[in-house]
């Protein structure tokens, strides 16, 4: 068996796949089979894949093609149709654990479960990356170390559960000084905001995961790190850890675009601590770390329930509460209500609805009325069509800002407008309900009406042969006449 192994992020072009296809076509000389291993495939060019592919479609029975990638997605559909694809999930970390675990024993190397615990947490379910962390802590303490927690928080860049659970109980007193305190001594030790907010949006998941029994083996932490996450997780409320995730979601997305990273954080640390009590009225934690139930008081009873004014004078007087109805068994109180006058019936109340409905509709109509009493006068319908014909002009409507310049006639409640070809009508019929209902409301008169008047053109002709332009000239000019007649002139065709 011969094995060939090619990495397409450096021979990604057209000339390295054809070199591959060239070689495809000899037969091995040792073994039965040519395995052709691509590495990071999708790195390939559109046009390296369209080399490929018709070798790919019908290779010789003693090749075989394998290749890797990790972003399917970036590899073109035509190649993926043409191969059998095994789909590898990320490894558990109990099973990165465990692999560490016996090369550390082959190697010698003494070590923490938790410090290998959090090696697989940070490798993300790949065991490669798991391996050279793995051998990065182990080269860094030597053959006589041990590989603690601490060692491997410090080489992973890792921020310690213990600043989260700090946040944890600042949140839930709502102490803003120290969380301020707390994300200073974080960027004093070298870590960035953004890698500040991913980790706290795993340590509220992980409190949320640790509510519930069911979701339980969700959570991913070492195992002395456990504990803390059962206590703490009783003391927040789930409305409270929703509402953080969903907070934190938002401000992880606009920290990029902030100006100012250190205050956006801030600012988040103090709008999550204002919102503890907000979220989780019921329960208090007092500065002691204990919880304590809020008692609410029950709600006072009215004293008195006004009722909204009758026409025909009807009210309603209740006594007020008195002094010695505190000694009363029970804290009940007596309300003692006085009517002075009988309730109306609900013929009475109809029979008031419908008169003040008539008075309503008499003054409109009175309204109406002293609107249309007076026609409108010329010299406020041009000053109000010199408005509307601004306002077309602004809006850039240059066509009916014409069509309203043309000369207009009013006469009573009547405004005629001058047109000079059908297109203008057209024009006037689709502005007419604007235009009426702006000049109705300007000039305060409903019955105001629009007409349009189209007033043919009287095409005058222009003289065009010499007869013509002769007897034009004659008109305007008795003496040409006069001249043709006393020297006989005619004209020369």
């Amino acid at each position: 068996m011969n094995i060939y192994e090619l990495d397409a992020a450096s021979n990604n072009a057209v000339e390295d796949i054809r070199a591959l296809v060239d070689q495809v076509r000899y037969v091995p000389q040792m073994g039965k089979y040519k395995i052709y291993i691509i590495d990071e495939v999708h790195m390939l060019s559109n046009a390296a894949f369209n080399a490929f592919l018709k070798t790919l479609e019908e290779p010789p029975n003693y090749v075989l093609f394998i290749l890797a990638t990790t972003e399917r997605h970036k590899v073109l559909p035509t190649i993926l149709s043409r191969c059998q694809i095994f789909n590898f999930n990320s490894i558990k970390i109990d099973n990165i654990v465990d692999q560490l675990k016996l090369i550390a024993k082959q190697e010698s190397i003494a070590y923490e479960v938790a410090a290998l615990q959090l090696i697989a947490q940070k490798a993300e379910g790949a065991m490669r990356d798991a391996l050279s962390m793995f051998d990065i802590i182990a080269t860094a303490i030597g053959q006589s170390g041990t590989i603690t927690y601490n060692e491997a928080s410090a080489h992973l860049q890792h921020l310690d559960y213990a600043y989260y659970f700090r946040c944890t109980e600042s949140f839930l007193k709502q102490d803003i000084p120290a969380l301020l305190s707390i994300y200073d001594a974080i960027l004093r030790a070298g870590f960035n905001g953004r890698h500040f907010l991913a980790g706290l949006g795993e340590h509220l998941r992980n409190l949320l995961v640790c509510k519930d029994q069911v979701s339980l083996p969700l959570l991913e932490v070492p195992d002395p790190i456990r504990p803390q996450y059962a206590e703490y997780a009783v003391k927040c409320s789930m409305r409270f850890l929703l509402d953080a995730l969903a907070r934190l979601n938002q401000y992880i997305l606009n920290y990029q675009a902030s100006q100012h990273k250190r205050l956006h954080v801030e600012l988040f640390l103090i709008e999550l601590a204002t919102v503890v009590e907000a979220t989780d009225a019921a329960v208090v934690l007092d500065k002691s770390g204990s919880i304590k139930k809020k008692i609410v008081p029950p709600p006072k009873p009215n004293t008195c329930i006004q009722p909204p004014s009758v026409d025909n004078g009807i009210a309603c007087h209740i006594q007020p509460k008195s002094q010695n109805n505190r000694s009363l068994p029970g804290n009940k109180v007596i309300i003692q209500a006085a009517v002075t006058e009988q309730l109306p019936t609900l013929a009475d109340l109809k029979k008031t609805l419908t008169e003040t409905e008539a008075l309503i509709t008499a003054k409109q109509a009175s309204t109406v009325k002293a609107e249309v009493a007076f026609p409108p006068v010329k010299q406020k319908v041009e000053a109000a069509l010199t408005y509307y014909k601004e306002q077309l002009k602004k809006k850039g409507m240059i066509a009916d800002y014409q069509l309203i310049s043309q000369p207009i006639k009013v006469q009573d409640r009547v405004v005629s407008i001058t047109l000079i070809n059908p297109v203008q009508e057209a024009m006037l019929q689709n502005l007419k309900e604007d235009l009426l209902a702006f000049l109705r409301k300007t000039l305060h008169c409903s019955d105001i009406i629009i007409q349009g008047i189209l007033v043919e053109e009287i095409a005058s002709k222009r003289p065009y042969t010499d007869q013509e332009k002769l007897s034009y000239l004659s008109k305007k000019n008795a003496f040409i006449a006069l001249l043709q007649e006393k020297l006989m002139l005619e004209l020369a065709y």
